[in-house]
């Protein structure tokens, strides 16, 4: 045997990044043994068994078990090998698509409270936004369960149809109920979103000034928000749509009670600088 061929369990496991308990339990199982077994009893692997078990490696971390990987093993060929490789590219595409529709979860979400945690919620004033699509459901019933039941089914719908998660729960409210103090009247539930969406039907958002508020604290007092808003749009001489849309930026995912939700208000601007 030459020495300068092979290496000991520790130092194929240091090279491998696996415990030298990996290798062990992989030949007692009759996965993966040394190449050789000294006089002494020590295990001595071949730096030719390296791609074999980064192989072995890679298919495990894929989720194959140990013991079809095993079974690969013993009747291997080219064209089963070829076979395998092709369901896990195929399994390692679907978990990239779902690691990124996470990862802008996450960005979406990180972004909209970093935002918030640097806003004064007292400020009313004019923000301008891209182009946005929305799905959105008619509420039949006016209790929180019926706002619950269909928001969930409208999650669930646009989840299983688009396989994505990157949307904001939203509401609109209109004009001819707010200039009757009217602020409970919600009839409606949005998905906003930022990219269009495949497979749904939509409307789109449109892309423009906004005269935006905030109110924080429970939905039943969002009155005294619309009042501010009133109050800069006719002081600024600013023409608004009749159409609202409350978007939930803090809500029970950053903080413990309703106390703390923080909702966005806006409306787009139609013409500023008008007179009565």
């Amino acid at each position: 045997m030459d020495r300068n061929l092979y290496m000991t369990t520790g130092e194929f496991a240091a090279l491998m990044g696996v415990s030298k308990h990996t290798l062990f339990h992989y030949d007692d199982i009759g996965l993966f043994s040394p190449e050789y077994v000294a006089e002494n009893g020590y295990r001595m692997y071949s730096r030719y068994q390296l791609e074999t078990l980064e192989t072995i490696l890679m298919l495990r971390d894929l989720g194959m078990p140990l013991k079809e990987i095993r079974q690969f093993l013993q009747v291997r060929s080219p064209k089963e090998l070829v076979r395998i490789f092709a369901e896990r590219e195929q399994q390692i595409e679907k978990e990239l698509s779902r690691l990124k529709t996470m990862q802008g979860w996450i960005r979406q979400r990180r972004k909209k409270i970093s935002m918030v945690m640097q806003q004064d919620f007292s400020d009313i004033g004019i923000h301008h936004f891209p182009e946005r699509y929305y799905l959105i459901r008619q509420i039949d019933g006016t209790s929180e369960k019926d706002y619950m039941e269909k928001t969930n089914r409208l999650i669930l719908d646009f989840k299983h149809a688009e396989q994505r998660n990157d949307y904001e729960v939203a509401y609109l409210q209109y004009g001819k109920n707010l200039s009757r103090q009217i602020y409970n009247a919600y009839d409606n539930v949005l998905l906003l979103l930022e990219q269009k969406p495949k497979h749904m039907e939509y409307r789109i958002m449109p892309e423009g000034d906004y005269l935006t508020g905030f109110h924080v604290g429970h939905w039943n007092a969002i009155g005294e928000a619309y009042a501010r808003m009133e109050a800069y749009r006719k002081e600024h001489k600013i023409q608004t749509d009749m159409v609202y849309l409350e978007r939930d930026m803090v809500d029970q995912l950053a903080v413990t009670s309703v106390e703390e939700y923080v909702t966005e208000i806006a409306v787009r601007i139609v013409h500023e600088n008008w007179t009565d």
